[in-house]
């Protein structure tokens, strides 16, 4: 007899009609009774096309993701729905933005990204070569982000970047870094220096002038944050700078725990320009070269000199032991 056997089609409509033989002879499969199995070429057939099909759908799900990624400076990129895993054992590798999805050769697992850092790390301390090291540190944060890694070792990962970011003031990549361990530190309890590093959130804030996010971060510090000298320090000195008082301001500027001071320089020389401006306007008709030299937090008065001359300010006297400050005119 014959049995209409539905096909694969939309709507379930049948490809036609499939002859059941009950002798199980003449068909391309066997067959017991009437139920027809599939040889093993059949089944190796569909294997293969499924296999092809998904590795077209993880690929195409990550690149739409890294063009995603692309476009939002690249850390906000997510691959918790992609589970690929790299085979690539290079410890160096060259940071290239990407523009199509790449192949687990091309991808480190996370056992060589491990020994890829202390590589790195290692060069950083025998060459200093930044240009170097922020590309290897890129790659292998784009490693990361690429095998959705989120762990304790991320988090060592961007702690080490942004470290080495703010020795050579590239507050840019330091950014990166900062915003990403904001989403890693609540995943990875106990790990990392959380209090540390929102204290230079906070001192970050200064740098773009951002006021608002800063006493909105400040309100929302629990008593634990709070308590933390780090963060006492952050928060001591946005109110010295928030409220204008430049001495506070500088004096523990000389005190920066930590690297608060490698953040703290990337904006200082723009605080002793306003200071200045302000102190010129303030004391006519003259101020005292160490008067000024103590106030913008100088360790002496020679330094203050170096800074004094390439803001042009006219002295009283021959000595140039004091500023002019009728005379002397800042730029804003």
């Amino acid at each position: 007899y014959q049995r209409r056997v539905r096909g694969r089609g939309r709507g379930g409509k049948g490809r036609g009609k499939q002859q059941i033989q009950n002798d199980g002879g003449g068909g391309s499969g066997s067959c017991i009774g009437n139920i027809t199995f599939d040889t093993d070429e059949k089944k190796e057939g569909r294997a293969s096309r499924f296999k092809k099909e998904n590795a077209i759908s993880v690929s195409d799900t990550i690149s739409t993701m890294m063009q995603s990624a692309n476009k939002t400076g690249g850390e906000e990129c997510h691959f918790s729905d992609v589970h690929l895993v790299g085979t690539m054992t290079s410890l160096e590798k060259p940071y290239l933005r990407l523009t199509c999805a790449p192949s687990a050769d091309q991808v480190r697992p996370e056992g060589v990204l491990v020994k890829s850092l202390s590589h790195v790390i290692n060069k950083w301390k025998k060459d200093q070569n930044y240009a170097f090291v922020c590309e290897q540190l890129k790659s292998i944060r784009q490693d990361l982000i690429i095998q959705d890694i989120k762990n304790a070792f991320a988090v060592k990962v961007y702690e080490v970047h942004a470290r080495i970011a703010l020795e050579r003031l590239d507050t840019t990549e330091y950014n990166q870094c900062q915003t990403r361990l904001m989403d890693l530190y609540p995943q990875n309890p106990a790990t990392g220096n959380p209090r540390e590093f929102l204290t230079y959130r906070i001192l970050y804030y200064i740098y773009i002038k951002n006021t608002s996010d800063a006493m909105k971060l400040i309100a929302e510090l629990s008593p634990e944050e709070s308590a933390n000298e780090d963060v006492q320090f952050g928060v001591a000195v946005f109110n010295a700078w928030s409220s204008r008082n430049y001495q506070r301001f500088f004096k523990l500027y000389l005190t920066a725990p930590k690297m608060a001071g490698y953040l703290m320089d990337s904006y200082v020389q723009r605080e002793r320009h306003a200071t200045l401006q302000t102190m010129v306007k303030a004391y006519k008709p003259s101020v005292s070269v160490a008067k000024v030299s103590h106030t913008l937090g100088y360790p002496d008065t020679e330094t203050a000199m170096v800074y004094l001359d390439e803001m042009k300010v006219t002295f009283t006297n021959a000595a140039r032991t004091a500023i002019d400050c009728k005379k002397t005119m800042i730029e804003t």
